[in-house]
């Protein structure tokens, strides 16, 4: 991609273009080549195997972390947007993409409370490329079901049990097998 066709295209400033491009790269979907402009990072098996495991690592303890220092009010918050999640599955069952959303959104809130910035940096770095991916290949799933399959990560943060927090969070990601 050349900043100068994507700015004509869209009809945007190259500085509008150039910040759009800048912002993608920190989210990991798009690297500058010199000389030769911007392109979108292509993930292999080897990647995914790699994010998975990262995704592991991190949410399982973001999660044994909110478990110990969620606040009563960050318990509240993070119930109340379970019950969201699960009144969003009941209600539009084949909506797909705003179940994922919500899903996505309920553990990046599970990652704010662990209170790390660091964490929640790391894990930023891997969110995007793991959306994109997961959008992509899930997109014959029944996600109906989805809410269900964070009861327990969610009382274990609430009643402060970071063991089965770390476990639930865990068992909670869908395996990664190679293709």
């Amino acid at each position: 991609m050349v900043e100068s066709n994507l700015a004509k295209q869209l009809e945007l400033s190259r500085s509008t273009v150039r910040m759009a491009l800048n912002t993608l790269v920190h989210e990991g979907l798009v690297v500058q080549k010199p000389y030769a402009g911007w392109q979108v990072v292509e993930i292999d098996q080897a990647d995914l195997w790699e994010l998975y495991h990262l995704r592991l690592a991190l949410e399982g303890e973001a999660a044994a972390m909110a478990a110990e220092w969620a606040s009563d009010v960050d318990k509240q918050a993070l119930h109340s947007l379970y019950q969201q999640y699960c009144q969003l599955c009941q209600n539009k069952p084949k909506d797909n993409r705003a179940i994922s959303q919500m899903d996505w959104q309920l553990h990046q809130q599970i990652v704010a409370i662990c209170g790390s910035e660091r964490m929640q940096s790391q894990y930023k770095q891997i969110l995007y490329p793991l959306q994109a991916y997961i959008a992509i290949t899930h997109q014959n799933y029944d996600l109906s079901q989805s809410a269900l399959s964070h009861q327990g990560l969610v009382a274990a943060i609430c009643a402060g049990d970071a063991v089965a927090a770390q476990q639930q969070a865990r068992a909670n990601i869908t395996p990664f097998t190679p293709e």
